[in-house]
C-alpha cells in the first residue's frame, strides 16, 4: 500500500457560491488514494473566505521567474482519526496539538503543470515524523498552473529539526491521471523559520510531453534556503579512480579495479553515470569498514554491492536520491551481506542543475565554483562541503548488518543548484582525511588553468592524497583532528584506501 492509502481529505477555503455550484457535480466523485477507494466526502465542510492574491514580494523570494502564483489559499488539515475514514475540519472539533507548521505548495507555471488530483504530505524530522496529511480533495482542484496554496499542518509531537518532505500525487477514479509539475514546497516552522524544499519536476505523466515521473518524491532541504533564479541546464563529464592501502598491495597483491563508471580498491567502491532515459546524472562512493576482517567478514563486498545497486537505480532513471540510497541499502541487507560501510550518493538533474545528496559517514564531497570578482586565470571557492558524520573520532556513521548500525534516515541531506563552471570532488576518507579543502581547491585550480579534464584531475588528486598519507611529518585534516580528540600532538597522513571522483559542470 502506498503512503496515500491511509489518508483523510481536507476542505479548502474557497468562494462559497463557487463551492455550491461545483459540489453538485464533484461531491460524490470517489477518490482513490494509493489504490484504496475512499467513500464520498459528503460531510466535509468548507470555509467561505474568497481566494486572495499572493504577496508578490514573498513569492519572488521563493519562486523563480515563470513560476509566480496566480492566487493563494489557506487550509487547515487534520490527520485520520482512529476508527473513522474521514474527519471533519469543523471548528467544533478543536485539535489539542503541540505545534503547527505552515506548508506552502507552489505549482509551476508550465504548460500542463496543474492537476485536479489531490496530494498528500508527510514532514520528517530528526526526532520523528508527522502523520500523513491530505492536501485538497477532488472538489477543490487546488493545484492549477502557477498556483500557490498554504496549509496549516498540526503536529501533535516533537519531530525535531525538519530534514525532508515526502509528497505524493494521488490517483483519481474515472479521470485521466494528470501529471503535476511541482515547483517547490516551503515550510514555516512553529518559531517562524522558513525552509525551502525544491522539486522542479513532474509527479506522474507529463501532460505536454513524454516525460513520466514517479507519483511520490522525497524533497530535501535547500542548502541556500531560497531557489535559484533562472536555473540553467548543465552538462556533466565525470571520472573516478580508486587505489588500495599500500599494505594490502604488499600483503595480498591487491590492486585497484577501475572501469568506465565503476570501480573499487580494498574496501572503497565508487560509481558515476547517467540515466539512459532522462537527463539524470549520479555519482557515489562507499567505504567498507576494514575492522570486520578480524571476524572474517569482507566489508568490501557490501560497499561494492551498494554502489552497483545505486548505479543501477540511477541508470533506470530513479531521480529521488533518498530512494536510491534506501532501496540499495534494503537490497544489500536482504541479500544477507555482512559488515558495514559509509556511503555518499548525489544526483544532478542536468535540465536544471538541481543537485540532491545523501551522505552517511565520513566520505563526502565538496563543490568548487569560480570565485566572484577575481580577474585573470581561473580561481575557485568552496560553495558547499558535506559534514563528516562520526559517533566519535574514528567511528563514522555506517550502515550494516549489526543491530547498532545506523540508518539511511540518519544521513545528512543536501539540495542546491550547480552551474556551468562548478566542479564536484567526491571521495572516501582516504581523500578527505589527507587533503584539506585548500589543497584540493589549489590542485583543481592549477589543473583547470592547464585545460585538464576530469580524468587527469582525478589522477592528480589521487597521487596528492597518497603522497600526503605517507608523509609522517605533514599536517593533515586527520592529524589535526587526532590532536584535538586525544589532547596529544599528532602529525602525518593516514594510509588508507583512496577513492576519488571528479565531475565538471559545463
Amino acid at each position: 500500500m502506498s503512503f496515500c492509502g491511509l489518508l483523510i481529505s481536507a476542505a479548502t477555503r474557497a468562494n462559497a457560491s463557487q463551492h455550491a455550484a461545483t459540489s453538485l457535480c464533484c461531491r460524490h466523485l470517489p477518490v482513490v488514494f494509493g489504490g484504496v477507494l475512499l467513500p464520498p466526502n459528503d460531510h466535509l465542510r468548507s470555509g467561505s473566505c474568497p481566494p486572495s492574491p499572493c504577496h508578490l514580494s514573498q513569492l519572488s523570494r521563493f519562486a523563480p521567474p515563470g513560476a509566480a502564483s496566480s492566487f493563494s489559499t489557506s487550509t487547515t488539515v487534520m490527520p485520520k482519526a482512529a476508527g473513522s475514514s474521514l474527519v471533519s475540519t469543523s471548528s467544533s472539533q478543536p485539535a489539542l496539538l503541540h505545534d503547527n507548521f505552515v506548508v506552502k505548495v507552489v505549482t509551476g507555471n508550465l504548460r500542463g503543470a496543474g492537476t485536479t488530483a489531490p496530494a498528500s504530505i508527510q514532514l520528517i524530522g530528526t526526532h520523528g515524523s508527522t502523520q500523513r496529511f491530505a492536501l485538497g480533495d477532488r472538489e477543490s482542484e487546488l493545484f492549477t498552473r502557477g498556483s500557490c496554496h498554504s496549509f496549516d499542518i498540526p503536529v501533535g509531537k516533537e519531530i525535531g529539526q525538519l530534514r525532508r518532505v515526502n509528497i505524493e500525487k494521488c490517483k483519481l477514479v474515472n479521470a485521466m491521471d494528470e501529471g503535476w509539475y511541482l515547483q517547490h514546497v516551503e515550510v514555516q516552522g512553529p518559531s517562524g523559520e522558513k525552509m525551502l524544499f525544491p522539486c522542479n519536476a513532474w509527479l506522474g505523466q507529463s501532460d505536454c510531453g513524454s516525460y513520466d515521473g514517479p507519483n511520490e518524491r522525497n524533497l530535501l532541504l535547500a542548502h541556500h534556503g531560497k531557489p535559484v533564479e533562472n536555473p540553467a541546464p548543465v552538462s556533466i563529464a565525470a571520472s573516478g579512480m580508486a587505489i588500495p592501502h599500500p599494505e594490502k598491495v604488499l600483503r595480498s597483491k591487491l590492486k585497484g579495479y577501475n572501469t568506465q563508471g565503476y570501480g573499487y580498491a580494498g574496501e572503497d567502491a565508487y560509481f558515476y553515470g547517467k540515466a539512459s532515459s532522462c537527463n539524470l546524472f549520479g555519482m557515489g562512493v562507499a567505504d567498507g569498514i576494514y575492522m570486520w576482517r578480524k571476524l572474517g567478514i569482507d566489508s568490501g563486498a557490501m560497499s561494492r554491492t551498494l554502489m552497483q545497486k545505486c548505479r543501477e537505480k540511477i541508470a533506470s532513471g530513479t531521480e529521488d536520491v533518498f530512494k536510491v540510497m534506501q532501496q540499495s541499502v534494503d537490497y544489500v541487507q536482504a541479500a544477507g551481506l555482512q559488515g558495514s560501510t559509509t556511503a555518499c550518493v548525489l544526483t544532478v538533474d542536468q535540465r536544471t542543475g538541481q543537485l540532491h545528496a545523501v551522505n552517511l559517514g565520513d566520505s563526502g564531497f565538496l563543490v568548487l565554483g569560480p570565485a566572484k570578482g577575481v580577474e585573470g586565470g581561473c580561481s575557485y571557492e568552496v560553495k558547499f562541503r558535506t559534514n563528516q558524520l562520526e559517533h566519535k573520532f574514528g567511528c563514522p556513521y555506517q550502515i550494516g548488518h549489526h543491530a547498532c548500525s545506523d540508518k539511511v534516515e540518519d544521513s545528512d541531506l543536501a539540495s542546491f543548484h550547480v552551474h556551468a563552471g562548478d566542479i564536484i570532488v567526491m571521495g572516501s576518507d582516504g581523500l578527505l582525511d589527507n587533503l584539506a579543502e585548500l589543497d584540493i581547491m589549489t590542485e583543481v585550480m592549477l589543473a583547470r588553468n592547464k585545460g585538464l579534464t576530469a580524468a587527469p584531475i582525478t589522477q592528480r588528486l589521487i597521487k596528492l592524497a597518497f603522497d600526503a598519507s605517507m608523509d609522517r611529518s605533514r599536517s593533515t585534516p586527520y592529524s589535526r583532528a587526532a590532536t584535538q580528540a586525544f589532547d596529544m600532538v599528532y602529525s602525518g597522513g593516514k594510509p588508507d584506501d583512496i577513492a576519488v571522483l571528479v565531475a565538471i559542470c559545463s
